[in-house]
């Protein structure tokens, strides 16, 4: 990998440092409001961090195609922690806590997530547009098969561009999730903390479109 390359995994990596630090300022409590939301959400964000730091791990010992599986996981992982902790139903959650179920579907909870956030369509033209790539690359699909060649060689063809994209969209998944998470208990210095990060990788609507050089 070219330099530059190494430099913006290694500012990803910084990012999602950093957040373990934010969040560890302050304890969480389960109360009346958000009952069983916020030991959800935090376990979530402790899962999607771990997948995170495995994508990092895997792109540097090119392993790449194992983390591009992974993406779809922090991108599933954000939808649910946002629906969990503003737009799901008491029920709902109850459901998922005790049968391990979430009867709406992806489009479904994404439009969900754009009315309880007022993000506009934000959060539904990033499912569109990238959830069958990021299913190809976690079932083995095409996108992922046509990566395993380079000509006619078995020799993996996934591009600088495509692993400096893939890994700065998935950070800034999370660092919405987590920046949500605060804003929603009255952690308004650490969601400003968390939304400078997010600056850090350019405007916000560009960042919440699955960019063409990864699928």
């Amino acid at each position: 990998m070219m330099i530059k390359v190494r430099e913006r995994l290694a500012k990803a990596e910084a990012a999602i440092q950093a957040t373990k630090l934010i969040l560890g300022r302050n304890s969480y409590t389960v109360d009346a409001t958000t009952r069983l939301r916020t030991p959800l959400v935090i376990g979530l964000i402790s899962q999607l961090i771990e997948h995170h730091e495995a994508m990092l791990l895997l792109i540097m010992k090119d392993m790449t195609g194992s983390a591009f599986a992974l993406a779809r996981s922090i991108v599933e992982g954000m939808y649910r922690g946002l629906w969990i902790d503003r737009g799901a139903s008491d029920s709902e959650v109850d459901r998922f806590v005790e049968k391990d179920e979430i009867e709406i579907g992806m489009s479904a909870m994404a439009k969900a997530i754009d009315a309880v956030y007022d993000s506009g369509r934000s959060f539904s033209d990033l499912k569109r547009r990238s959830w069958d790539a990021l299913n190809s690359y976690t079932h083995n699909g095409m996108l992922q098969l046509g990566r395993r060649f380079t000509k006619t060689e078995a020799k993996t063809a996934y591009t600088d561009a495509q692993r400096s994209e893939i890994m700065e969209t998935v950070t800034t998944c999370i660092l919405i999730l987590i920046g949500s998470f605060l804003e929603r208990r009255g952690l308004l210095k650490e969601r400003d903390e968390i939304d400078q990060l997010i600056t850090a990788y350019g405007p916000l609507s560009r960042r919440l479109n699955m960019p063409q050089e990864a699928i």
